[in-house]
């Protein structure tokens, strides 16, 4: 894929996330974004078997007592896991 192309389904899914989630994600909204349930979520993060895992752990805020993900770092390692396969 040529970088240029990458980069605009980067954007294009970052708009598609904030569109639907806003610019920050919680765990539940990502878990079901991943198709994942909140507690196997928070297990693979607590012991991420892979890259993609370990970058989403690495991008996760603490606001308060939650856990938020940036759309923009969501979108990026989600594109990146996609254009691995």
């Amino acid at each position: 894929m040529h970088p240029d192309q990458k980069a605009e389904a980067v954007r294009r899914l970052e708009d598609t996330l904030v569109e639907k989630y806003g610019v920050l994600l919680s765990q539940v909204q990502l878990a079901k974004l991943l198709d994942r349930t909140p507690g196997g979520l928070r297990y693979s993060l607590c012991h991420p078997p892979d890259l993609q895992t370990r970058r989403l752990k690495a991008c996760g805020r603490r606001i308060g007592r939650r856990i938020y993900y940036s759309a923009a770092d969501v979108a990026r390692i989600v594109a990146a896991a996609i254009a691995s396969d």
